[in-house]
């Protein structure tokens, strides 16, 4: 009898042992130790998550995630592929999705990590390995290097961090802004700056400091460059570099002025403010300089000029300028 009861005893410890086994919950084996040394598990585990944040009316923020976890104690969410619809003061959303999502409740900040996409309202896409959303500020800032690009990819844009403030539809990127598109006439044309601000709603791209132009046989340098984009063009339409420009041509000539305007339409730079061509021993000073790219010819209104001149190709004083009435529009 009591061999008995010991084999039953030692059965139904097996299909203790077994029940236990196969029904564990999974939450449960990512439990962590707090600092008083109890266990903490997620109150609730969810697939198919949808969390909605409303404040004074407002829809601000909204989350789906495949899975998720709520612990109620700490008010923290973590959550797993996750979709957030991010909404600004026009009640406009910006989409972003990720791998992975930390939500802290009571900071109302979004952490998101792995194959971050945010994708604004006009299509511009920015993406990266990590993010940060603070719902009280409505800014999102990355503070590891990220890329951009418009939608139709007429401008593609890099930066080691960003904050992008949803009211403002811009985006900030700091440290070595980048910036690259083509030109029909010359190719890939980079652009960058210390940092950068890019203006969605001027489709317009600003670096300041040091910034650099390289171009299919021109380099160019100054303080600050703009770069006007167009989706209706679909391509840049208008692009100035300013203060202390630069601009090395192959073969050895040079300008120098402190404006520099690059024209697509007519394959023209325009040099204002003290501008100067210097190509061997010639020097050509002016109010206003046009460089003509495809034929090398240089026009000047108000010449002041040193040197034989010749190598500079075409001279004027007092002459209209070389714009045409295309390029004019395309001036912001």
């Amino acid at each position: 009898m009591k061999a008995f009861r010991r084999g039953l005893r030692l059965v139904s410890y097996g299909v203790l042992f077994l029940t236990v086994w196969f029904l564990w919950p999974r939450e449960l084996d990512g439990l962590t130790i707090l600092r008083d040394g109890r266990s903490a598990v997620p109150d609730y585990s969810m697939t198919n998550a949808h969390y909605v944040s409303v404040k004074a009316g407002r829809l601000e923020a909204e989350t789906r995630a495949k899975e998720a976890a709520f612990n109620l104690t700490t008010r923290r969410m973590d959550a797993k592929n996750v979709v957030a619809f991010l909404y600004n003061a026009n009640d406009q959303r910006t989409i972003v999705t990720a791998d992975h999502a930390t939500f802290l409740m009571d900071d109302r900040v979004l952490h998101l990590n792995d194959n971050v996409n945010s994708l604004s309202p006009d299509g511009f896409l920015l993406k990266g390995p990590e993010a940060t959303y603070s719902m009280n500020k409505r800014l999102m800032t990355a503070a590891q290097p990220i890329e951009g690009e418009t939608f139709e990819k007429e401008v593609q844009v890099w930066g080691d961090r960003a904050e992008a403030p949803l009211d403002e539809n811009k985006i900030y990127l700091y440290g070595n802004a980048r910036a690259l598109y083509q030109e029909d006439k010359h190719g890939a044309t980079r652009v960058r700056g210390d940092s950068a601000v890019v203006d969605r709603a001027q489709e317009k791209v600003t670096f300041v400091k040091n910034a650099k132009v390289e171009q299919e046989k021109v380099v160019g340098t100054g303080e600050n460059a703009d770069l006007y984009y167009s989706k209706t063009l679909k391509g840049v339409r208008y692009m100035s570099m300013s203060n202390d420009v630069r601009i090395e041509q192959e073969g050895g000539r040079y300008t120098k002025s402190q404006m520099a305007e690059f024209f697509a339409p007519t394959d023209t730079i325009v040099l204002t403010g003290f501008p100067a061509v210097y190509d061997g021993d010639d020097a050509v000073t002016g109010d206003k300089i046009t460089v003509f790219r495809t034929t090398g010819v240089v026009e000047v209104m108000a010449t002041n000029a040193a040197g034989a001149q010749q190598r500079s190709g075409k001279k004027g004083s007092g002459g209209k300028p070389a714009l045409t009435k295309e390029d004019e529009e395309l001036i912001p």
